[in-house]
């Protein structure tokens, strides 16, 4: 799978292998996330070492229910164990509204059942 993720200024784009399984999982989570029945839903696929990373979690950061993603990025090829400067790595914290989240997990759903499409996820500017 590939994710972009852009906030102000920033934009980082990673490729990460992950199994349908563990996507439907996670939008599933994060249906529940959304709904108000799960406190934070989380998602990572790769790892931090040159392969490419994927990191999405999504919390609460208020009383009021108001919800934020940290998005970590880790950019792929191959792994560089001798060289971790020649990773590339984002990593930003975005502000989205439930409904947004709930749309994207109903892409992410749909993209784990038919292993296309794109899912996107709308993000609050001044979050």
């Amino acid at each position: 799978m590939e994710a972009t993720v852009g906030a102000d200024h920033w934009r980082g784009q990673a490729r990460a292998y992950a199994v349908p399984q563990d996507l439907a999982a996670f939008a599933a989570a994060l249906q529940r996330f959304a709904d108000g029945g799960a406190g934070q839903a989380e998602f990572t696929a790769g790892a931090d070492n040159g392969i490419g990373l994927i990191s999405l979690r999504f919390y609460r950061i208020d009383r009021a229910g108001h919800i934020a993603c940290h998005a970590r990025l880790a950019s792929g090829g191959a792994p560089t164990h001798h060289r971790p400067e020649q990773v590339s790595r984002l990593a930003v914290e975005v502000g989205a509204e439930a409904r947004s989240v709930g749309q994207f997990a109903g892409q992410l759903a749909e993209v784990a059942r038919t292993q296309i499409g794109r899912a996107s996820l709308a993000i609050e500017p001044d979050a």
